[in-house]
């Protein structure tokens, strides 16, 4: 009989484990006023420029595009396990 009981209880407590918190309720929103606020420019959300950006920093906007373009093609990297030390003496 106290097994019949138990059931209910466990699966009352699964129910309110998978509920929804404040943030994840109203995520979409939360995105968007996330998107609204950092944006210099809040017309450009909805009529974007084709006018090449102004008021950056030449070599800055340089340096990121080179750096994006020369990364993007090594791709055997990211299929190399990560390693990670913990300590610095002996042992492998």
């Amino acid at each position: 009989m106290k097994k019949v009981a138990l059931i209910p209880v466990i699966i009352g407590f699964s129910l309110v484990g998978c509920a929804q918190t404040a943030l994840e309720a109203d995520y979409g929103r939360s995105v968007q006023l996330m998107s609204e606020n950092q944006v210099y420019d809040p017309t450009t959300l909805t009529r974007p420029s084709l006018a090449a950006v102004q008021g950056a920093d030449p070599y800055m906007l340089d340096l990121a595009v080179t750096t994006m373009r020369t990364q993007a093609g090594e791709h055997k990297e990211v299929s190399r396990p990560i390693v990670v030390n913990i300590g610095g003496q002996g042992g492998q």
